[in-house]
């Protein structure tokens, strides 16, 4: 069953709001950085002389949020704040450098916000909240798209991927605060924190401020659920049900002619090259040589990497659909049907039905494609907030608004195949079933009357 440099004096200290963070740029000073316990560069904080390598950042940062790392040249960069190229090599050294540094930046604003966030006296559900909240207010550059990480060469995105598992782990000691004082109830810490960091980084995704709600009205509705799960707080929490069966979902795709099964194994190891290194990082070549095939076997199929990626982005979509459909037929309730759906979906990432894919590369896209594309992704949505309804109409679910409920459920796992590619201290099941209680639960401690 289922900037300029960092070392020049008169550095100002950091405002409140992060906007005045500034992480080192300029790449002779790399080596310069402080270094933790655990060997990680440490990113230092300091004001630049000048705001001028801030601006190039944000502006950067906001054009690789809309178009993709792929689509954004050092020449739209620099017109974007009023200059020419070659005064952008003054700060990074290439392109690769400046997003390096966006990312930078990102970082060091979420751990300065998780800091400003702990204050003294506070206990630490409150502390989260106070986080939640503060991350997801207006201030546009504050939200950094982790995407494109494993495009970069190996020493960039490893210390990406090192630094954002310190603020994660920063945030789970927040959550152990809590759970001491009593206000959280939390089984893995960390693990919570992972999901918390992936919802608020999955926002700018989805997050429009022409849409029915108000940014206030979003923000409230997110610390809602995150405060409270989504499952009636006066019913008790059944027990997790037993593990679900992977078999119909393999041998589905077992029955694949050889032909069939050659393509499909060709795009699921393209869809873990878009997954981990981005449109721009994923080459024809290396898929050819992981699959077994010559680049000539590729454009046979595909006459372009864009056709690659829309292929392999709908056969994640049909396998999320297939999930849905096949968790329809058992009947299952509420509860049931959320640990099962996201059980699924993180258990058959790592079989030949994988990976899960994630939607960051959907800017890569052309117009008609995304669009299609896009609404095809909406229409699936619309299905599971309808699900959503159902269940507060027969009182399972508490009154929440079914839109921002299943954002902050996808938001959970979206970027699992990023997070947990090289980390194996859990299994598959046990994060699903650690983000479906959280989902479900909440932060606050439930407790009954008896």
């Amino acid at each position: 069953m289922i900037g300029k440099r960092a070392d020049s004096p008169g550095a100002e200290p950091a405002s409140s709001d992060g906007k005045n963070i500034r992480c080192v740029v300029g790449g002779s000073h790399l080596d310069e950085s402080v270094h933790d316990e655990e060997g990680c560069s440490s990113l230092q904080v300091a004001a630049f002389p000048s705001d001028r390598a801030e601006e190039i950042l944000v502006s950067a940062s906001r054009l690789f949020a809309r178009h993709s790392y792929a689509n954004v040249t050092m020449e739209q960069v620099a017109a974007s704040v009023r200059s020419v190229p070659g005064a952008l090599y003054h700060y990074f050294r290439d392109k690769e450098d400046l997003i390096f540094h966006c990312y930078l930046r990102g970082l060091a604003i979420y751990r300065h916000e998780i800091e400003t966030a702990a204050e003294p006296g506070i206990d630490g559900l409150e502390i989260v909240r106070r986080f939640v909240r503060a991350r997801l207010r207006p201030e546009g550059q504050r939200m950094i798209l982790f995407s494109d990480i494993d495009a970069l060469a190996a020493s960039y995105s490893n210390d990406v991927h090192a630094r954002r598992w310190q603020n994660a782990a920063l945030l789970a000691d927040i959550l152990k605060r809590g759970v001491a004082d009593g206000s959280i109830a939390c089984e893995e810490p960390l693990l919570t924190a992972v999901a918390l960091i992936s919802i608020l980084d999955w926002v700018p995704f989805w997050f429009s401020d022409r849409d029915y709600y108000s940014r206030q009205q979003a923000i409230d509705a997110i610390d809602d659920i995150i405060t409270h799960g989504v499952y009636r707080r006066e019913i008790a929490l059944p027990d997790m049900p037993e593990a679900p069966s992977l078999a119909p979902f393999l041998q589905s795709r077992s029955k694949l002619n050889k032909r069939a099964a050659k393509l499909d194994r060709m795009l699921s190891i393209a869809s873990d090259s878009f997954n981990r290194r981005g449109a721009s990082g994923t080459s024809l070549e290396s898929i050819a040589g992981e699959a077994g095939m010559t680049r000539a076997g590729i454009y046979y199929h595909f006459r372009e990497k864009e056709r690659l990626l829309l292929a392999c982005l709908r056969r994640g979509l049909a396998g999320e659909i297939g999930i849905r459909e096949y968790l329809q037929d058992f009947g299952l309730g509420a509860f049931d049907y959320i640990v099962q759906r996201v059980r699924l979906l993180l258990m058959l990432h790592d079989t030949p039905c994988g990976p899960k894919a994630t939607y960051h590369n959907i800017n890569y896209l052309n117009d008609v494609d995304r669009k299609h594309y896009v609404g095809q992704v909406l229409a699936t949505i619309r299905q599971d907030q309808r699900n959503h309804q159902r269940w507060i109409d027969a009182g399972y679910f508490r009154s929440v608004d079914t839109y921002f409920a299943e954002r902050v459920l996808t938001g959970m796992g979206h970027w699992y195949p990023i997070w947990f590619r090289g980390e194996r201290s859990w299994s598959p099941m046990q994060i699903a079933d650690h983000f479906s209680r959280l989902f479900l639960a909440g932060l606050k401690p439930r407790r009954w009357v008896v």
